[in-house]
């Protein structure tokens, strides 16, 4: 069998509503050479039932992980990849047709290992859009200066270079794109970000928690990584949960002190 261009691997875990959108963008391709290995990690909703639906119009392979967690998925996946360049996308991703098209000559005129990507938000708002641009830019300044994050909802790499790595770090419990890079710099890897082909980037999370209570966990996810791993992977548990779709079925709690006053208020009436 042809060896394919990409090998497009995707971890996922009850992702029903959003893993069919991006398979559907996955058939819309102006590129078609490319496998997809979805990697799932026990979903208990439709995923695996939808995904097969796509068997006919993918190359598409399905794994089933011994264990619930993004990197030991990816890892998996990219074990069981057939390409030499494999693309890493969260199951909640949307892309343009020609976003594989415009990979590919990114991919081939960068000469690099690792590629990075620029995004836009799944909800065109003037909010949104100003976020996204700063995270696009932050991504870029970075990583042309000094390389420290590696957004891990889409990114290319060289398949002997990922293996060089070691793949991701399974003890990480969050930002695991962190040591991918700062074992690409100890390799003397390149890395590049590209302002284009964009992807869209979900804002579930943020519009789950909010602009503030996020700012805020990622605050103190970056000190617990200042203090120690244990410590580290503990708040990042409890802050940054990756527990797939099933997360943002569940209603957003309001923590709000006026509301809980006049709870208060009522329930003494």
């Amino acid at each position: 069998m042809k060896k394919p261009t990409f090998s497009i691997v995707v971890p996922t875990l009850n992702e029903a509503r959003y893993l069919p959108k991006l398979l559907t963008d996955l058939t819309a391709q102006t590129f078609q050479d490319f496998e997809v290995i979805i990697v799932d990690g026990g979903s208990t909703d439709k995923t695996l039932f939808l995904a097969k639906e796509y068997k006919t119009k993918l190359n598409l392979t399905i794994l089933n992980s011994p264990k619930a967690h993004v990197c030991t998925q990816r890892n998996l996946g990219a074990k069981q990849a057939h390409a030499d360049t494999l693309i890493f996308s969260d199951a909640d991703n949307r892309l343009p047709p020609y976003f594989l098209q415009g990979t590919k000559y990114r991919w081939e005129s960068s000469h690099a290992h690792i590629l990075s990507f620029s995004l836009k938000p799944d909800k065109n708002t003037p909010q949104n859009n100003a976020i996204a641009l700063a995270m696009s830019t932050f991504l870029e300044l970075q990583i042309n200066v000094k390389p420290t994050w590696l957004l891990e909802a889409m990114f290319a790499i060289d398949k002997i270079a990922f293996e060089k790595i070691g793949g991701f770090d399974e003890s990480m419990d969050y930002a695991e794109g962190r040591s991918i890079i700062q074992e690409s710099l100890r390799l003397n890897l390149i890395i590049k970000h590209v302002k284009d082909p964009l992807y869209s980037f979900s804002f579930r999370r943020l519009r789950k928690y909010g602009i503030v209570n996020m700012a805020s966990r990622m605050a103190k996810l970056e000190l617990a990584h200042l203090i120690g791993r244990e410590i580290y992977n503990s708040q990042a548990k409890k802050l940054y949960p990756m527990t797939g779709g099933a997360l943002f079925s569940q209603p957003r709690k309001v923590k709000s002190r006026f509301l809980k006053n006049i709870a208060k208020l009522l329930k003494d009436l």
